[in-house]
């Protein structure tokens, strides 16, 4: 049996093989320094105690790593991996940009003291104006050289990225003459991390996992309609956990309610029914959910207006968001006379909604617009894993298959994806995991204070069925009129 302690200090011992392979000319110096000893004095212990200098730092180091890799990692680790990327960076700018097309060979005449003609061979190089590093990211700031436009900067961000053997690359303008570029140096992303229990009360955003750059990964709710799209396996229920999970804090406190719509059958929002007011199994069900959102939709837009123009939640008056599993199984393949009335409910409330407090997390499989109509109402979407260029387009915009390519994404990295930044800028994330005990620890730990009724939303629906225009009945002849 492996125990963690085994794992850690195997990784201990492969840290010290690695050690010893980059220090030869460090341990061969000490080795020529005994074998010196050795020669002028036959005494033991001076040559071992030359030869264990020389093997001190590397077994030092490998008894940090074994008994404490976290704090390894802080503080020697990180340090000095960052440190590197920066003195690599600084120290050779000028041949990463000869070899990126980036700078200008200039050939200047000139005469020495005879008088003579000289052909003198010149370069011009963008200007290195920022060199950062931080946890697994180095972002640097290049002004361009006279005459240089962003385009052509931006043309040789992915040489730079291949002549430092970085993960990927992100660069982004901040003026007309100067980029900013991110590089990711190592992919933390492979490894999955299992979520942990939330602790604190948050309502404007929610923490899901990590950022490729080794940063959180914080996903904004207040304000925003959420799609988020991934074929089967690509680990759509860690990002609505984390969610769920996320605001159950706030779920506790009345400051957020949250409505659960899932039609297959149940088996995916009952792991933590104990968090919803109110849950929505069947079609006439989730008719029933979305007609008392849309009556709070009606309550809140006569108190607010006039008085103010954005919700802003708080206990007894709550952020309200709705959470649907399978959003394909409520607008495309639900009963027609139930998905009628769906789809309007849904569409007011995705056109409404974000300033009163009511907001929408909707989950789904195939997003074209057959199945996805309302596509273009979410204000932020998320992209899993997907099966081809066009749907990852379909999802995150054109001309991001080559920038965000979700349909590229590794079977064996569930939760991961990309999503757009609100400044434009594609991003890869990968959420937390998720498993069944959390859920219901969290749904046990922090059940909601207050259950809806879906019966008490059946006049509102019944309601909207009767302003729908009526079918022309034929006209009767003049003689039956006459009888």
């Amino acid at each position: 049996m492996i125990t963690a302690g085994s794992g850690r200090w195997r990784s201990a011992g492969g840290w010290l093989a690695r050690w010893v392979w980059h220090c030869q000319i460090w341990l061969a110096a000490w080795l020529v320094l005994g074998m010196l000893a050795w020669a002028s004095d036959h005494s033991i212990v001076i040559v071992a105690g030359v030869l264990c200098l020389g093997f001190l730092p590397g077994i030092a180091g490998a008894v940090w790593v074994g008994s404490g890799p976290v704090s390894f990692e802080r503080w020697m680790a990180g340090p000095w991996r960052r440190y590197r990327w920066r003195r690599l960076i600084t120290r050779r700018w000028e041949a990463i940009c000869r070899d990126a097309r980036l700078a200008e060979r200039r050939m200047i005449i000139r005469r020495n003291l005879h008088g003579d003609r000289l052909t003198v061979e010149s370069w011009r190089y963008p200007r290195l104006q920022r060199v950062q590093a931080s946890g697994h990211a180095v972002e640097l700031g290049i002004r361009a050289r006279s005459g240089q436009t962003v385009a052509e900067l931006e043309a040789g961000v992915e040489r730079i990225a291949s002549i430092l053997d970085a993960v990927t690359v992100r660069s982004w303008p901040v003026s007309w003459s100067m980029i900013m570029v991110e590089l990711i140096m190592a992919d933390v992303l492979t490894i999955p991390v299992v979520a942990a229990m939330p602790d604190r009360q948050l309502v404007d955003r929610v923490r899901l996992g990590r950022c490729q750059s080794g940063r959180d990964w914080w996903l904004p709710i207040t304000g925003r309609h959420t799609l988020c799209v991934g074929c089967s396996g690509s680990g759509k229920g860690s990002i609505l956990w984390g969610i769920c999970g996320g605001l159950a804090p706030a779920v506790h406190a009345d400051t957020v309610r949250l409505w659960g719509v899932d039609l297959k059958a149940g088996v995916e929002l009952a792991m933590g029914r104990s968090l919803f007011s109110a849950f929505a199994r069947t079609p006439d069900e989730a008719r029933q959910l979305l007609a008392g959102l849309a009556g709070i939709l009606r309550e809140r837009g006569e108190l607010m207006a006039g008085t103010v123009r954005q919700h802003q939640p708080r206990p007894g008056d709550p952020l309200h968001v709705l959470v649907i599993d399978e959003l394909a199984a409520l607008t495309a393949y639900a009963p027609a006379d139930a998905r009628r009335d769906v789809e309007r409910l849904l569409a007011l409330i995705l056109t409404q909604g974000r300033a009163l407090g009511v907001v929408v997390v909707a989950f789904v499989q195939d997003p074209r617009k057959e199945v996805v109509g309302m596509r273009g109402l979410f204000t932020q979407t998320i992209a899993l894993r997907l099966r081809s260029p066009e749907e990852t387009i379909m999802v995150l915009g054109d001309g991001m298959a080559a920038r965000g390519p979700a349909h590229r994404i590794s079977p064996t990295g569930p939760g991961t994806g990309w999503l757009v930044e609100d400044t434009g800028q594609v991003d890869r994330v990968r959420a937390d995991y998720w498993p069944d005990p959390l859920i219901r620890q969290v749904a046990h730990h922090y059940p909601t204070r207050v259950l809806s009724d879906l019966r008490s939303a059946e006049p509102e629906a019944a309601g909207s069925r009767a302003d729908e225009p009526r079918l022309r009945q034929p006209r009767q002849s003049r003689q039956r009129r006459a009888v």
